[in-house]
């Protein structure tokens, strides 16, 4: 930036600085309020697109996506629960995600999984998560949060650094999960990797009628499976494979 010098903004000694008439400050106040005018107008037309552009910058977070609840089943039969909720804060957003599901053979548990974690998201980038795990006995816990050049995450294995961009292994209600090769394991803790197949459109049966969704398969070292998603990117069914069962992720809301 270049700066003017007092000097160089006094009149030389001996010149005579030209008055300016009545008739060109008219002219120069007249110009001014037809730009202002201006602008003020096209703000006008802004807000009137973009609503949130009237509110303060902290109010302007966009909508959180909406709650999912999945019915989980097993031939048929229901074995428990998976939900989503989504809970904006400011610029923040609150994801909790909730499992419960219970395996029985002849009146014994074959097996069981329950599993809560909370993920806060800032501007597509996780900036904390904590969980707790209970799979058939083992007990788990990871919590992490964003440091400079990285997500560090904690889990039984001790401290890992992953690269910052990287979405976690709950995110399957995000399609950018389909691009993924690698994930933060919001349950053991680390990084896993990710491979999705496309599997092409299927039509899945919803509380709100049949909808037209997309199929992918994919594989982690600790889960399989088809996850479907409609054409608005919602995530609307799944079928995981687990503990050599398949279980039916059927949409409940």
């Amino acid at each position: 930036m270049r700066y003017t010098t007092m000097s160089a903004m006094r009149p030389s000694i001996g010149a005579e600085e030209e008055p300016r008439t009545t008739q060109d400050t008219g002219a120069i106040d007249e110009a001014v309020l037809r730009d202002s005018r201006r602008r003020i107008l096209r703000l006008f037309a802004a807000v009137a697109v973009h609503p949130l552009l009237a509110l303060p910058l902290g109010v302007r977070a966009a909508a959180a996506p909406q709650h999912l609840s999945f019915r989980a089943l097993r031939n048929g039969s229901a074995i428990g629960v998976h939900t989503v909720s989504f809970q904006q804060d400011g610029e923040r957003l609150v994801v909790t995600t909730r499992i419960d599901i219970s395996v029985k053979v002849l009146f014994f548990t074959a097996f069981y999984l329950k599993h809560e974690a909370e993920e806060v998201w800032q501007a597509g980038r996780l900036v904390a998560v904590k969980s707790t795990t209970d799979d058939n006995g083992t007990r788990l816990q990871v919590s992490g949060t964003a440091v400079q050049g990285g997500f560090r995450i904690i889990g039984d294995e001790g401290p890992f650094l992953a690269p910052a961009e990287l979405l976690t292994s709950n995110m399957l209600w995000d399609t950018r999960m389909l691009s993924a090769d690698r994930l933060i394991d919001v349950q053991y803790g680390g990084v896993i990797g990710l491979v999705v197949k496309p599997l092409g459109p299927a039509l899945v049966d919803t509380p709100h009628g049949q909808v037209r969704a997309n199929r992918h398969h994919l594989i982690t070292p600790h889960y399989a499976g088809t996850l479907f998603h409609d054409s608005s990117g919602r995530w609307v069914k799944a079928l995981i494979e687990a503990k050599g069962e398949i279980i039916e992720y059927a949409l409940a809301n």
